[in-house]
């Protein structure tokens, strides 16, 4: 302060007042250029551009703006749809294509089920088992991917994983029995740890005020392939029928090149990106600017935090359910709403197709409440759309639950709705329409028996389209409407099934944004194993979902009223998430005596992404200069 009082004294007293005129009148024209200037880049910024010219530490310009570590902090309609540039949005669109390889390729049996079962002769059990398996293997892979993200980073390993499954992808294409099936399912599911990694390299790029829609669009769009495949997989199944001589079991089979092709493209894609936003691990260890990750402390901090735990379990009621509605929802809707297995997996693709937007707008709303109310408005309202999800799964289950399933019934003759067409009625014709039983038909090797109240697609044989005078190559064969029954699949509840699906949805897609809204937050030196925890969590909710409700127990809607009271309750573990500097639902910041890090990691320690430019040096020159660039 003294120092300014000479300076104007010297400056009033040694410089002419004209002069000094002069030199203001400059000095208020630069101040008010250089003012103009930093409203142009705001301007150009908030459009995406990296008008500063901001570079990496090896002199590399970003394309994007970017935060003082180096973060993209603009990502709008330009950047999702028009930059693929390195490394920022490269790795965004690797990371979401990756994981919807992954998912692809879970779930391509889920459609195809009604091929398949009799193929390989699956009974219920078998089906349920394979599904658990599928979503089961990858609980402990998603653990691992964790604490791979955080020592050999997230572009490897989501690259690798996506490429190390692929045989089984081709196995699954020579299976023979339950238990190879089984096994490839399992197989392949583990490539949905993939999530993990698309997560933390999403946080490790994006800045925390866009970090909410980042993480929600690229899990979102990942997840699509749930909805992808059950909307696709019965149509290409029709599309190699006809180059497997109209062999279903052939057909099937083939189906698996697709997700074989997706997990190729994907794994070399990703690749192509880089680790963190200034170069690879390998380098920027070299160059002095990243620590090198220590595997204890990162576990022991990841493991040992309260929140991860509780997120973890919470997720798994919104992630999970969303897994396990991927695993049964096409089969629910093709033997109890009696549809065809492209109807079935077309009501069914509704569940994941929501993922277009549902999580990134689970996303916008965790940012827009943090940005009103902080970490407390995250946490409010990831609780209040967990729990509306779980009261619109209760509304979906009760739906049927008072109408007659095919579940633990017996077989009864098998009935073909014949269509009523008008040429059928002409005079010198002489052809059934509508409901006509199979055993019209002597010497088909159609089925004549299926369970009451249940649906069966099967292949027509050359007797059957001469019978009835149908050109379909596949039939689907029913109970039909009888005195005594009142069936589910003659209920007229499937197109308020598959709204009530679709709402459902939106709540389950939105909660999962919502908490990945939150998990970058809880232990920034243990990202990877905290979100490895939470992913993890998802799948271990589906394992239990499916082996509780899913697996035989209970009819399947019953299954789905019960899955959504658990959720209900589950979600209320929501209450108990606390953060000491920004508090939680109930308490405000440093209200309460309490750390949800139990055990804290040295003072000095670093998580993965987090760079010290002043120790930077560049592979180019060996200074010891930070390049950090900016205009």
């Amino acid at each position: 302060f003294s120092l300014t009082n000479r300076f104007n004294r010297w400056f009033r007293h040694s410089i002419p007042r004209s002069e000094r005129r002069q030199l203001q009148i400059r000095m208020s024209k630069e101040s008010d250029l250089k003012e103009e200037i930093d409203r142009l880049h705001s301007v150009l910024e908030a459009r995406g551009v990296n008008s500063r010219g901001t570079t990496d530490i090896f002199g590399r310009p970003f394309n994007v703006p970017v935060d003082a570590e180096h973060k993209c902090t603009k990502l709008g309609l330009s950047q999702i749809f028009g930059d693929v540039s390195n490394p920022h949005m490269r790795a965004f669109h690797t990371s979401w294509f990756g994981f919807f390889s992954s998912f692809f390729s879970t779930f391509a049996a889920a459609p195809l089920m009604a091929y398949i079962k009799d193929d390989i002769s699956l009974d219920k059990t078998d089906i349920g088992n394979a599904n658990i398996a599928s979503v089961a293997g990858t609980i402990f892979f998603r653990l691992m991917m964790g604490w791979i993200c955080d020592k050999l980073g997230a572009r490897r390993g989501l690259g690798f994983l996506l490429l190390s499954v692929t045989p089984a992808i081709v196995g699954i294409a020579f299976v023979n029995g339950p238990i190879g099936f089984l096994i490839c399912r399992m197989i392949i599911g583990c490539s949905l740890a993939t999530f993990v990694a698309c997560q933390v390299w999403c946080s490790q790029m994006f800045s925390k005020n866009v970090i909410g829609v980042a993480n929600a669009t690229a899990a979102g769009w990942g997840n699509l392939g749930g909805g992808v495949t059950n909307l696709t997989m019965p149509f290409i199944f029709l599309g190699f029928l006809s180059t497997a001589d109209d062999d279903p079991d052939k057909a099937w089979r083939v189906c698996y090149i697709v997700p074989l092709i997706l997990h190729i493209l994907g794994g070399l894609m990703v690749l192509t990106g880089r680790d963190l936003p200034d170069g690879n691990y390998s380098e920027l260890e070299t160059s002095g600017a990243k620590q090198k990750s220590d595997s204890k402390i990162v576990l022991k901090t990841g493991v040992s935090n309260v929140n991860a735990w509780i997120l973890t379990i919470t997720y798994g009621f919104c992630f999970g359910v969303e897994l396990t509605m991927n695993n049964v929802a096409a089969l629910y809707f093709y033997t109890y709403q009696g549809r065809t297995p492209q109807v079935a997996g077309l009501a069914a693709s509704m569940f994941g197709m929501m993922n277009l937007f549902a999580r990134s707008l689970g996303g916008m709303l965790s940012d827009a409440a943090d940005k009103k109310f902080g970490m407390r408005g995250r946490l409010w309202a990831c609780w209040i759309v967990q729990t509306i999800e779980g009261f619109l799964c209760i509304v979906l289950g009760s739906l049927t639950t008072q109408y007659d399933s095919p579940y633990e019934k017996d077989k009864v003759p098998a009935y073909i709705n014949v269509p009523d067409d008008a040429w059928r009625k002409a005079p010198a014709v002489n052809y059934s329409t509508g409901w006509t039983p199979v055993s019209q038909c002597p010497g088909s090797k159609v089925d004549e028996l299926v369970p009451e109240c249940g649906t069966k697609s099967m292949k027509a044989d050359d007797i059957i389209k001469a019978c009835l005078n149908i050109e379909s190559k596949v039939v689907l064969l029913q109970d039909p409407p009888r005195d005594g029954m009142d069936c589910i699949s003659h209920s007229e509840t499937f197109g308020t099934s598959v709204i009530v699906v679709i709402m459902f949805s939106l709540m389950v897609q939105a909660a999962e944004g919502l908490h990945f809204g939150i998990v970058p937050y809880v232990s920034r030196p243990a990202l990877g194993i905290v979100s490895g925890m939470v992913g993890a969590g998802g799948n271990l909710g589906s394992v239990i979902a499916t082996s509780i409700f899913f697996r035989g127990a209970f009819r399947t809607d019953e299954g789905i009223v019960n899955l959504g009271i658990m959720i209900v309750i589950i979600t209320l573990l929501m209450f108990a998430v606390y953060f000491p500097d920004k508090g939680g639902m109930i308490f405000k910041a440093g209200s309460l005596p309490y750390d949800p890090q139990r055990i804290k990691p040295p003072e000095n320690y670093r998580g993965a992404d987090s760079m010290d430019y002043s120790k930077a040096q560049t592979m180019e020159t060996g200074t010891k200069e930070s390049q950090v660039a900016t205009a």
